[in-house]
């Protein structure tokens, strides 16, 4: 897997764009771009997103986890896969991908839409979900019948607490991911 700062490098390479025409084009001022460049930093998630559509890419092939061969074919680096990204407000219609370091399984991120799942979640967290897991003690994505909302909950025995309280297990949570603003 090559560098960030290796791969936006050939990016712009490619479409002979300069750091003065790259910062125009994505209002991410020439030093910060010259600092991803040297390695330094890597940009913040809506920077990232900004880099890659103004290079015509992806923020996966910018961060190296992915590829395109010369037949088109989208190559994952081994050990990182796609992941669709729902609203804990709306778990059926998927907002976008993100990627997570898993190898196979069915995962899903949920985006907390709220602040009722504190002290452990909190608004605006991608929590990275493997569906229908169940083990011990652990924080889980649970629905109750009839409402269209994901919840987080710790549980210490999940199916016996999740049955007493009238939710529906979707799957553990195995990971957070705290936007920084």
């Amino acid at each position: 897997m090559s560098s960030f700062a290796e791969n936006l490098r050939a990016a712009m390479a490619e479409r002979s764009l300069t750091q003065a025409e790259l910062s125009k084009r994505t209002g991410i001022s020439k030093s910060f771009i010259s600092q991803y460049l040297s390695g330094k930093f890597k940009p913040r998630d809506d920077k990232l997103s900004a880099l890659a559509q103004a290079l015509g890419t992806t923020k996966g092939a910018l961060l190296g986890y992915e590829s395109r061969s010369a037949d088109g074919v989208e190559n994952v680096a081994s050990g990182i896969i796609k992941v669709p990204v729902y609203s804990a407000d709306d778990p059926h219609n998927a907002w976008g991908e993100e990627y997570a370091g898993a190898e196979h399984g069915n995962y899903r991120f949920y985006i907390c839409r709220d602040d009722k799942n504190r002290p452990f979640v909190m608004f605006g967290d991608y929590l990275l979900v493997s569906v229908d897991e169940i083990g011990p003690t652990g924080l889980y994505a649970v629905v109750k019948e009839g409402v269209e909302r994901v919840y987080f909950r710790e549980f210490s025995e999940p199916r016996r607490e999740a049955n007493e309280l009238g939710l529906r297990i979707i799957g553990r949570v195995c990971e957070i991911r705290r936007k920084m603003t």
